[in-house]
């Protein structure tokens, strides 16, 4: 509501005298000053008007420029920080290991930063809040994040460690100066099977000062003026200015130099308009001078008392306005306790009626659980800092409410004559403060403990163990779930979730755990030592998550991998449990799915032979240990050297070589395929070159290059460095690489036909395509398994296969090759069936290129011989 005070009782008066002191002004100055003074008004007005919109307009463009140039570098930062975050070489060498070498003297994440895109800060941060690797303007160094940008770094790795395949980008102050600071999780990106690591992903972060020197750069590029940092809170209000927020803690304001186009007009037109304000000052001034000198004190001792009663009408009716509209209500009582006033905000909060509690004790409606509200506001009295109190009541519907009472003593000639004061009601933010404290350590879908409280209930059993009660932890990963998500969306994938939770919560005992980490992971704790009791149980989990779970009309069937560890026996440390749980729940994924495996010494010593191995192969690409052989292939008709296979081989001594069904799986697996084969390509290609004519080189690419799509750009970029023609190059593929993601594969390939190059069938008759792979990929060609050449002529079945593959090859017009040829009886029945192209040891072992070239000379100089 709001007061409206009454008209004060002296205003007749005041209207005489005012047409007494005033009438004589007021009739002089609108008959000679209205015309003239209303013409300068207008044109003046329009003036400033015109000027003022053009100034505005450019005041906009600029701020628009600016705005933009500033969430643009924002996005080319975000841009930046993927391309280094979700990358598996960062993950292996920043989250995995911090390896210096690799990321600063390699240049991989180091001096190139602040050199070519003018990062004057790169950070990376590990799970626990460390500066593991820091970069300052090129130059390594051992400040840490926190130190150089201030404890907003806090919030922004943990901002950062939410996000999924996403970065954050912040505004921030350093070192005086503002800042875009952009964050990413390190992530494996797309590369599969790399080493994990317990705990929150390790945290990339990039700085970008904007010095004076940038600003200004920044300026000359958009075409405004002096771009600068707000000097202080004065010039930070100034327009223009563009104001970006920084989390925790004040704006960054950006100032600079506006154009002001409009200035160009006022000062043309200000002569003109300064001699028309002369003009009418003069005659407002005689006519005003004889009025002024009589009313002016009159006119102060009336506007004085106009204004002690209107401030006085404000006061009263702001705190009329304060007290009804105001969340908390007010109240106030006598000496002894008594309530003599409540607002009106008091009905609305506790429903109850004012007229019932007036007069009646504060204690009666309000309550603390160890004294006298009454009391504790006498003993107040001589307090000269009044401290909130935390209370209780009774809503007119029989709620409990919690209040925060604010009290003041009420004195009068010295004497305490009564309490005033507020009471909020904070019920609503008790409960909300309870609720946070609950999802913090808590799964928001499922309800379970989250990671925080099964590290806690971990770390204080570890630390007072007792051999008499074992602890045993099986981490649970659900086989089918995936699909479920893709299939039927993720409302029905949280369905499965909360049910599958509630089945292995009601599995386990009253003093045991069971954890969600995320996605279709969970964590049971047994407090169960024996081995066939835990078999037992895990039997039970099994059976539990097969059973049948249903989702509206849908019904689906899953089942579990589950890996087990056991403290002490295996870690007495509660990520290193968690670890050898996941190498063992990994060991039973890989042995089938839907089965338990204990964990054991040998799994952790395979993974690391592994981990040994592909840290090899990176040495052999760095040192140069890998060679190509080239096996060559003939046309079958004629005779003629058509070109060759290149195969690579590793070679670790002069006479020692390792093969590549050794090492090219486990390259797959740690996402090193595209770096080997890319030296493959671009080697293969050089040395074609200069085998002259249409001889090609035919090169194997693995299924998993076509997970990403930038082959088709690595390939592109091989033939022109090499200026090997794209029709010289043939790519062997597989059956399989359409099996997962055909549309994905299909495009790929499509992409690597418009670049020329021929693309063919490898292993053709060992998978399962069908007519209709043939059809839909633009494959050239196709090379007949080397598994149906062993009894090539002489079994009946393996003849007729490949007659009938021959044929299917002609009918879609593709080239045929048959490798494995290692008989003049298979090169002759070859021939007989008109197949186009073979290889094999019968015609020539894989040879170095040193022999492959010999035998070029030698095939070049026959041909010119028998012409």
């Amino acid at each position: 509501m709001t007061f409206v005070p009454q008209q004060p009782q002296l205003r007749p008066f005041i209207n005489g005298a005012e047409d007494r002191t005033v009438r004589f002004t007021r009739r002089s100055l609108r008959t000679l000053t209205l015309l003239l003074f209303g013409v300068l008004l207008l044109s003046m007005l329009m003036v400033l008007t015109i000027a003022q919109h053009q100034n505005k307009l450019s005041v906009e463009h600029d701020q628009i420029l600016m705005q933009q140039a500033w969430e643009g570098r924002k996005e080319a930062m975000i841009t930046d920080i993927r391309d280094y975050a979700f990358w598996g070489e960062a993950w292996r060498n920043l989250h995995i290991t911090m390896n210096r070498v690799w990321a600063f003297d390699e240049e991989n994440f180091g001096p190139g930063l602040y050199e070519e895109y003018h990062y004057e800060g790169v950070f990376v941060v590990d799970g626990n809040d460390h500066t593991t690797y820091s970069v300052i303007n090129g130059k390594l160094s051992p400040v840490s994040l926190e130190a150089w940008i201030g404890k907003s770094s806090r919030m922004l790795i943990a901002h950062a460690r939410l996000l999924n395949n996403a970065a954050v980008a912040r505004n921030a102050l350093v070192n005086g100066q503002p800042a875009i600071i952009v964050a990413a999780p390190i992530t494996t990106g797309k590369v599969p099977g790399l080493p994990q690591k317990a705990g929150p992903p390790s945290v990339m972060v990039f700085v970008n000062v904007f010095t004076p020197a940038k600003l200004k750069a920044l300026g000359d590029t958009l075409g405004v003026s002096s771009p600068r940092f707000a000097k202080n809170e004065v010039d930070a209000k100034i327009e223009p200015r563009m104001v970006e927020e920084v989390p925790g803690g004040e704006p960054l304001v950006l100032r600079w130099t506006p154009k002001m186009p409009g200035m160009g007009l006022i000062w043309f037109l200000l002569p003109l308009l300064l001699i028309m304000g002369i003009i009418i000052a003069w005659i407002t001034r005689r006519v005003s001078r004889h009025a002024l000198h009589n009313a002016i004190l009159s006119d102060r001792r009336f506007a004085m008392l106009a204004v002690s009663q209107q401030e006085l009408a404000s006061s009263e009716a702001r705190f009329r306005d304060l007290a009804e509209a105001a969340s908390d209500w007010i109240w106030e009582t006598d000496e002894e306790g008594r309530l003599i006033y409540l607002s009106s905000r008091f009905n609305t909060v506790t429903g109850h009626e004012i007229s019932v509690w007036l007069g009646r004790h504060l204690d009666h409606l309000l309550t603390h659980p160890s004294h006298s509200l009454v009391t504790w506001l006498m003993r107040q009295e001589a307090e000269p800092q009044q401290m909130p109190l935390r209370c209780q009541f009774m809503s007119a519907q029989g709620d409990r409410r919690i209040g925060q009472l604010v009290a003041k003593t009420v004195w009068h000639n010295g004497r305490c004559i009564g309490f005033r004061g507020t009471v909020s009601d904070i019920t609503q933010g008790m409960e909300a403060e309870a609720r946070i404290q609950f999802l913090s350590r808590h799964d928001v879908l499922t309800g379970l403990p989250n990671r925080l409280q099964l590290q806690e209930y971990l770390t204080s059993h570890l630390e007072q163990f007792n051999m008499d009660i074992p602890l045993t932890i099986i981490s649970i990963d659900l086989d089918q779930f995936k699909p479920i998500n893709e299939t039927w969306g993720h409302a029905a994938g949280d369905l499965v979730l909360n049910q599958m939770a509630q089945r292995i919560k009601n599995c386990i005992g009253p003093h045991e755990l069971t954890a969600r980490l995320g996605g279709d992971e969970f964590v049971v704790i047994l407090r169960e030592g024996d081995r066939d009791k835990v078999d037992e149980r895990c039997a039970q989990l099994l059976h539990e998550v097969q059973q049948p779970i249903t989702t509206g009309q849908h019904v689906h069937y899953l089942t579990a991998s589950m890996g087990i560890a056991c403290a002490p026996q295996d870690a007495a440390h509660p990520e290193a449990l968690l670890r050898m749980s996941d190498i063992a729940l990994n060991e039973a994924r890989e042995s089938g799915r839907n089965q338990w495996v204990w964990y054991a010494n040998e799994m952790a010593n395979l993974r690391e032979s592994k981990r040994d191995m592909a840290r090899r192969i990176e040495r052999a690409l760095k040192n140069d240990e890998f060679r190509l052989h080239y096996q060559p292939r003939y046309q079958l008709s004629g005779g003629q050297l058509a070109g060759a296979e290149a195969l690579i081989r590793w070679q670790t001594a002069p006479d020692q070589w390792i093969t590549p069904d050794r090492f090219i799986p486990l390259a797959e697996e740690n996402g090193l395929i595209a770096t080997i084969s890319d030296w493959v390509l671009k080697r293969a290609c050089e040395d074609a070159l200069a085998w002259g004519g249409d001889r090609y080189v035919s090169v194997n690419i693995s299924p998993i290059e076509f997970r990403t799509t930038d082959l088709v750009q690595r390939v592109a970029n091989v033939l022109k460095e090499s200026g090997l023609p794209a029709t010289r190059l043939e790519l062997e593929i597989t059956e399989n690489v359409t099996f997962e993601h055909p549309q994905q594969a299909l495009e790929v390939m499509q992409g690597l036909r418009s670049l020329g190059v021929r693309l063919t069938v490898d292993d053709f008759g060992t998978g399962y395509a069908a007519l209709g792979y043939l059809k839909t990929f633009p494959f050239n060609g196709l090379k007949i398994d080397r598994s149906w050449m062993k009894d090539f002529p002489e079994s009946q079945q393996a003849q007729s296969v490949v007659a009938g593959i021959i044929a299917l090859a002609r009918a879609f017009a593709l080239t045929i090759t048959a490798e494995g040829i290692e008989t003049e009886a298979q090169l002759n029945q070859l021939k007989i069936l008109s197949c186009e192209e073979g290889q094999g040891y019968f015609l020539g072992r894989p040879m170095p290129l040193a022999a492959f070239s010999t035998l070029l000379e030698r095939t070049t100089q026959n041909n010119r011989e028998q012409a």
